[in-house]
């Protein structure tokens, strides 16, 4: 027996233990469980369990380092049901056990519901540890940790003051862990201080930041996320990857994107979270741009992405209009195998639908069998946004009919349906249903949703009413919906009530000054004109700068107003310069600008609210369409006759470029928006104006080589 437990010690192989089994059965002998251990040792979890099972009376030792193998080996169901087991038999456990027990409940997470229910519910395992001998540091962690995984905090905290010994920093961490997932930031601080300066004389390790920091990030506060991090580096608290990445989620996330980018550029050894966490810095930031060419950078060092890298990335692509590069995404998930799952469904929708494609945002909306309610969110704002307000509705009514509670987002979709199509009566019962039949409060987005509606509808008193009766102060937005409707249909005396409340906020909007200039100026009432300039010139307004982009072979260029950076920024502004001239001989300055409201730029801005630059390969063209802010359509020129009152419609512009070297296809989305012929004061000089921009749109194209028409 002593020669055969030498061989079982110094055996190295599967084979060796098999013989060293062989031999133990043929003699008899008492040694199955000096088996287990060695076994667990070289991975061969199930047949360590087969010689459990075969064992007359397995020690406490044995059932033990089984239940911690298939926990460790990714196999928690087993380690309980191997638990329950031990339970049944003449083996009782031992104060090593519950430990082992309680990781795999932890490891199994949700799946832990239906198997309470059955066999093993946290009260059992709190009646286990009670009736221990003796519980040791190791026992009270681990009960402390499985009632904070099991979201009974307060359970957790009783237990936590009660106990005997020395809390170390594993019970201090479970405890902040806990109350960060409650969201509970003033107890998580509170816990921090006194783990600090408490008695037991412990200093936070790296989970512990790590869970300091995640509250942090979920919360959005800056001030104590660089407290911690000077806190890191003060009490040089070693960073691993984990702890890394946590500092740079909290700083993208609390807006200091420069500082993320720091620390992710000082990681020698970047994995996919760090990756992940710096792109969707980025993404939440506004620097989309910068989203996509990490994006593109990841790819390059082998680094594959995953279900958050690619919802980032398709958030990115949906804000710059990226449609090439979000296809291309769309086709990786197929190429790779990965599941279109609810999440990757809801922002390809999203995403194809802010790229002008919303029947393949249909088709995928359609083919998602298990949708949720941010998928139906996604596909009620994309058909309102694309100006299909029945259809909107109509799939909101198929989300209620299958038992989805909508939320606030959805209204958001569902009144800017009604909006962008001119359905008052829809709006309105769609409003009240909010708190009638569903149980929400309107928010401020929900009342200028709805301000905007009855405002262009010309219910310019219901609208009023509606502000005066909100149950929330109004903001800014709010105001300038109804002060636009009052522009569209002349009310001045409304105009003159609001501007009192703008001009009297601390920071007026640049963009609701120039409205109300223009309502006074279209009216002839000069000196109100040179009053809101004076306003505008005291008070300091400033108009930030407009910005576009356009994508062109799988390439984002982006343009700021007065930028002259551009590689071809001469050919961009003389091309400019052009079509400003000809909109001017064409008489389409609005009268305002005769009276030098704002500077040269302001005045180009205002005309040609965004511009798009089309670069070519070598010997192609560099063209530039200006989409008005004013503009009514292009649709006057494709089908000679205006929508429907009441109907919102976007168009493509295609241009063909021929060169020597391909053609290219280039598409522009006319927002026709809110601006319908039916609420225009100046349809017939509108309607000219436009007619004879799109003619020399076209003369123009033909000029420099190229065959456009309109599609």
């Amino acid at each position: 027996m002593v020669m055969l437990l030498s061989l079982l010690r110094t055996a190295t192989s599967l084979t060796q233990i098999h013989q060293i089994h062989a031999q133990i059965l043929i003699h008899g002998l008492p040694l199955q469980t000096h088996l287990i251990p060695k076994l667990i040792d070289l991975h061969s979890i199930d047949y360590a369990r087969f010689v459990l099972d075969q064992t007359p009376s397995p020690t406490d030792f044995s059932w033990n380092s089984l239940i911690r193998a298939y926990t460790v080996h990714g196999s928690p169901q087993n380690s309980l049901f191997l638990y329950l087991k031990m339970l049944r038999s003449s083996t009782k456990p031992s104060n090593f056990t519950f430990p082992f027990v309680l990781k795999a409940c932890s490891a199994l997470g949700s799946v832990l519901e239906d198997m309470y229910c059955k066999c093993f519910r946290l009260d059992s395992a709190r009646n286990f540890w009670d009736d221990m001998e003796f519980r040791d540091e190791v026992s009270w962690n681990s009960i402390i940790s499985g009632y904070v995984q099991w979201g009974q905090v307060e359970k957790a905290r009783d237990l936590f003051e009660e106990m005997p010994m020395r809390r170390n920093v594993v019970c201090w961490t479970a405890m902040i862990n806990g109350y960060g997932k409650e969201g509970d930031f003033v107890e998580i601080l509170s816990l921090f201080r006194q783990m600090l300066v408490s008695a037991d004389e412990v200093q936070p390790n790296a989970a512990t930041m790590v869970c300091l920091l995640s509250a942090c990030s979920t919360l959005c506060n800056y001030e104590v996320g660089r407290f911690l991090s000077v806190f890191i580096d003060v009490n040089k608290i070693p960073l691993n990857t984990i702890l890394v990445t946590a500092l740079i989620d909290m700083y993208s996330k609390c807006g200091d994107v420069e500082k993320a980018w720091r620390i992710f550029d000082g990681v020698s050894c970047k994995n996919l979270p760090s990756w992940n966490a710096i792109i969707t810095g980025c993404v939440q930031g506004g620097l989309l741009e910068e989203a996509i060419d990490l994006y593109r950078h990841m790819k390059a060092q082998s680094v594959k992405p995953n279900e958050i890298t690619l919802v980032n990335v398709l958030s990115a692509c949906a804000g710059l209009g990226a449609l090439e590069l979000g296809r291309e995404v769309h086709l990786y998930l197929g190429r790779n195998g990965l599941d279109l799952n609810v999440i990757l469904a809801t922002a390809l929708v999203d995403m194809y639908a802010k790229c002008g494609k919303i029947d393949d945002a249909c088709l995928i909306f359609v083919k998602t069998s298990e949708k949720d309610v941010a998928l139906w969110n996604a596909m009620i704002l994309g058909l309102a946004y694309h100006g299909d307000g029945r259809d909107s509705l109509a799939v909101f009514s198929q989300m209620v009919r299958a038992g989805v509670q909508p939320n606030d987002v959805t209204f958001i979709g569902v009144l800017s349906a009604c909006n962008h199509s001119g359905l008052v009566e829809e709006g309105r019962v769609q409003f009240s249903s909010m708190a009638d039949k569903h149980g929400l409060s309107p928010k401020l987005e929900h009342y200028a949703c709805m301000v905007d509606l009855l405002g262009r509808a010309g219910h310019l008193k219901e609208a009023y009413e509606l502000v005066q009766n909100m149950l929330i102060p109004p903001d800014s937005i709010i105001w300038g919906a109804l002060l636009s409707a009052c522009r569209i249909h002349r009310n001045l005396e409304l105009a003159d009530k609001i501007s009192e409340t703008i001009m009297a906020s601390q920071d007026p909007n640049i963009g609701f000054c120039i409205l109300l200039s223009n309502i006074y100026a279209s009216s002839g009432r000069w000196k109100d004109v040179a009053r809101v300039r004076r306003q505008v010139k005291e008070k300091r307004i400033k108009k930030p700068s407009g910005c576009s982009w356009v994508e062109v072979d799988g390439v984002v260029h982006r343009f700021v107003v007065e930028d002259t950076t551009h590689l071809k920024s001469g050919e961009i502004y003389g091309t400019y310069e052009i079509l400003v001239n000809h909109l001017k001989a064409e008489g389409l300055i609005p009268l305002f600008l005769a009276f030098g409201l704002m500077d040269e730029h302001l005045r180009r801005d205002i005309i040609c609210q965004r511009y798009e630059a089309l670069v070519s390969r070598p010997k192609a063209i560099c063209q530039i369409l200006i989409l008005f802010w004013q503009v009514l359509m292009i649709w006057f020129e494709v089908f000679d006759t205006s929508p429907e009152p009441g109907t919102v419609k976007r168009e493509l512009w295609r241009i063909k470029c021929s060169t020597p070297y391909r053609e290219h296809f280039f598409i522009f989305i006319i927002d026709f928006g809110s601006q319908t012929p039916c609420h225009c004061s100046n349809q017939k000089s509108s309607l000219e104006g436009l007619k004879a921009l799109g003619v020399f749109c076209k003369q123009l194209a033909g000029s420099i080589g190229c065959d456009s028409r309109v599609q």
